[in-house]
């Protein structure tokens, strides 16, 4: 098992003693505790399946069956129409798409 060893304000040890006794843990068993939860917090979260099924289902849902996607130019003309007015095209932007070049 390694140590780690770092610098700190006597008056810091003391609050995180104190509060470690209080949670009845050890200093090193408290500050464990604290950075894998800051490691946790910092992970991405995961989706389990059963979330993304259910947010498939949700998203099946929204759509009347048998809808089809809008094509590459469609989606250009909707995205002009509502979210760049000001624009005369977004092909500058968003090129035409063209699977054979994949």
């Amino acid at each position: 098992m390694a140590r780690i060893h770092f610098i700190v304000k006597e008056t810091a040890k003391m609050r995180y003693q104190d509060q470690a006794r209080r949670e009845g843990k050890s200093l090193g068993e408290w500050f464990r505790e604290a950075a894998e939860e800051k490691l946790a917090s910092a992970r991405p979260r995961r989706f389990t399946v059963e979330e993304l099924r259910e947010f498939a289902a949700k998203c099946d849902a929204m759509h009347p069956p048998g809808a089809r996607e809008p094509d590459w130019e469609e989606i250009k003309k909707i995205l002009v129409e509502t979210r760049y007015p000001n624009l005369e095209r977004l092909d500058s932007l968003y090129p035409a798409f063209d699977p054979q070049e994949q």
